[in-house]
């Protein structure tokens, strides 16, 4: 039964004794110091240990200053951590992980093009579309008040994949008809021939395909549109490149060459 009387905790140390092991009584308050000090009055326990948890709902737009700052403060006390979560922190840490995975795609589509040309240097002419479009379907994203997120990285990771088909098959054109005997020259108005209207059905199927994700009013159609933004701005520009771009810089890497035969 528990005794309703209050004690001091001063008095229950020097009250209570222990017994060593010479069988001498000791008090508590010989062995435990009482210090005060300031702490949290609730804490929560979770599957990573004990955390305090604290909502922010600040009015600044730099929120990378604020969680900075949140940092520095919480770096001064040796006793404490801090980690971020939220929507905003998962979609930029999967952002960069898309970013990632471009650039590895970038590489390994280098070796296949570089042992399918056989050359070192053709796959850089392929290649130097990506960057173009790349940028072409940013500045067009940030026209239309469009943010880089999820579904804008996945637009590019696919608009990247699509439209570089034409410029791949266009120099591969253009490589058969020099093999053929034609002149540089030749060799790229007749491929650029060829593959116009490929180039064009490629891109006009693709932008006519998404376009209907900009009239739609429903939540799906709303969470596309950034995907469906980029796909298009990107096939557009990239067709442009695939079709006048490709082939300058293949003429002006090769026409030394072509001159000393």
């Amino acid at each position: 039964m528990l005794s309703d009387e209050v004690k001091l905790i001063s008095d229950v140390m020097n009250n209570t004794k222990v017994f060593n092991s010479r069988g001498e009584e000791i008090p508590v308050s010989t062995l435990v110091q009482i210090t005060q000090a300031l702490d949290y009055k609730t804490i929560i326990g979770g599957k990573d240990g004990e955390y305090i948890p604290l909502i922010l709902n600040p009015n600044v737009k730099d929120h990378e200053k604020l969680t900075r700052e949140i940092r520095g403060l919480v770096r001064e006390d040796n006793f404490m951590d801090v980690t971020f979560t939220g929507s905003l922190f998962s979609s930029k840490a999967l952002v960069k992980e898309l970013i990632l995975v471009l650039c590895i795609s970038i590489l390994l589509l280098y070796f296949i093009l570089a042992s399918q040309f056989e050359l070192l240097l053709q796959p850089f002419i392929v290649l130097l579309e990506i960057p173009i479009d790349i940028a072409g379907a940013l500045f067009m994203l940030y026209l239309f008040n469009g943010t880089i997120n999820i579904m804008s990285m996945i637009g590019i990771i696919v608009m990247s994949g699509i439209i570089i088909n034409d410029s791949i098959l266009k120099i591969d054109t253009i490589n058969h008809l020099k093999w053929e005997g034609n002149s540089l020259m030749d060799a790229i108005r007749i491929g650029g021939t060829r593959r116009l209207k490929p180039i064009i059905m490629t891109s006009l199927t693709t932008i006519l395909a998404l376009t209907p994700f900009f009239f739609g009013t429903d939540m799906g159609s709303q969470l596309q549109i950034p995907l469906a933004l980029t796909v298009i701005d990107g096939m557009a520009i990239g067709t442009l490149v695939s079709l006048y771009f490709i082939p300058l810089a293949y003429y002006f890497i090769y026409k030394s060459k072509d001159k000393g035969k």
